[in-house]
């Protein structure tokens, strides 16, 4: 009885499909990963040919580089589908190289450089020959303070998702003709790059659909002109990063944006630019948006340009007064969401002569994400339930204990509603 159970309860990893095992394998940190080397013959062969390499020194106090050099011999021909290599102590940029290199002579398709080692020994990092005219990559994230210069061709023909963190670009040419040369491109992420040679920012490409330029924490004040020309974007984010000049071409498919400029310290750089950007996604649906952008729009003395196809639109900090405008040039909104009302603001709100179009019919959702509960706030919400007359649901997060928030709530709920199908949810 006693064998028969520890028959059953053998180890049953081994019941499970090589293909299953390799999977298991690649998922592990890299230690534990060479120590089934031990097991037997059968997780030593499975090792050897597992597609997806994952190397990263954190554990490792010493001999990072020996265990990635003996990996790499004892593998089988196989083709690598993913490849990352990621290192934040010292590292031998010769060996590290060739290391890429034999991931791209592999026919990489994921290929992740996470390489951010210490100043004192970092050594300039150059692009292994080939990086750049990989026929097979389909994801390509680079996270190195290096500089790209690109004196070859760029021909990544199969590239879907260009992922470039801390990179520093050597010119114009250099980002031109790395976003331009990605035919298939879906997906582009430009984070705290450096742009201190670059006189004209362009994004050109015709494939593209998701762009997010960000630099956070921070903010980076490009002091030059940034060009955008993506005839096929459905998102954009635009995160901690404001330029001088903002020209935004051919953008009738985008559906969603978020804009939040940061901690802007130079005015100049929003009061001149906001009005050209809006414009510029006026085709879109949905638009989250907060920060000096928030004000710069709401306060400026510029025009909004109509917002004919918006349904959607979350202002990330509202003012008593501005709004009005905006909802003005959104005659089809369907969902307002205010996340947060500044806490310093006690003006008396003062309502708009028109009322907007959207309100009377249009508008069904209004929700207050941070609510204190001051008079401006208890102003905008009576104004929203007797003029929104197909408003259905009026969502109010209350920020305050428990005391003052029961006071709250019963303002509230005194205030009349002119839609008959309204509710007044406070959470």
């Amino acid at each position: 009885m006693f064998k028969g159970k520890i028959k059953r309860n053998r180890d049953k990893l081994s019941t499970l499909p090589d293909e299953l095992l390799c999977v298991i394998i690649s998922l592990l940190p890299l230690k534990e990963a060479v120590r089934t080397l031990i097991l037997s013959t059968r997780w030593k062969d499975l090792f050897t040919s597992i597609s997806c390499l994952n190397f990263d020194d954190n554990g490792f106090h010493d001999g990072f580089m020996n265990v990635v050099d003996r990996v790499l011999f004892a593998r089988k021909g196989v083709d690598v589908t993913k490849f990352r290599l990621k290192c934040r102590k010292a590292l031998d940029r010769s060996r590290a190289e060739g290391w890429i290199q034999y991931a791209l002579w592999h026919n990489v398709r994921e290929l992740e450089l996470d390489l951010i080692v210490p100043m004192e020994t970092r050594i300039p990092f150059k692009t292994p020959p080939g990086l750049f005219t990989c026929r097979t990559l389909v994801t390509l994230k680079l996270v190195m303070a290096n500089i790209i210069e690109l004196k070859i061709p760029v021909h990544l023909p199969c590239l879907k998702i260009l992922h470039l963190e801390l990179i520093k670009f050597s010119g114009d040419d250099s980002v031109e003709k790395l976003f331009s040369s990605c035919q298939v491109l879906d997906e582009l992420t430009v984070h705290r790059c450096s742009f201190e040679k670059v006189t004209e920012f362009n994004v050109i490409n015709p494939s593209l659909k998701r762009l997010t330029i960000s630099h956070h924490p921070g903010v980076y004040e490009f002091e030059n002109r940034i060009v955008i020309n993506v005839p096929n974007l459905v998102y954009f984010k635009y995160f901690h990063f404001i330029a001088k000049e903002h020209i935004l071409l051919d953008l009738n498919s985008l559906v969603e944006a978020h804009i939040d400029f940061g901690p802007v310290f130079n005015s100049l750089f929003y009061d001149f630019g906001t009005t050209n950007l809006i414009r510029g996604i006026s085709s879109l649906q949905s638009l989250h948006f907060s920060g000096p952008f928030s004000e710069a729009l709401l306060l400026g003395d510029d025009q909004i340009p109509d917002l004919p196809n918006m349904t959607y639109l979350k202002i990330g900090r509202c003012y008593p007064q501005g709004w009005e405008r905006l909802l003005s040039s959104t005659p089809f909104l369907e969902t307002l969401v205010f996340e947060e009302l500044p806490c310093f603001q006690e003006k008396i709100m003062k309502p708009p002569e028109q009322v907007p179009s959207c309100l009377i019919s249009q508008i069904k959702s209004i929700k207050f994400q941070s609510f204190k509960g001051k008079k401006s706030e208890l102003q905008m919400v009576e104004y929203f339930l007797k003029q929104a007359q197909t408003l259905e649901n009026l969502i109010i997060h209350i920020t305050a204990r428990q005391n003052r928030k029961l006071r709250i709530t019963e303002e509230l709920l005194k205030i009349p509603r002119i839609s008959h199908v309204c509710r007044v949810v406070i959470v």
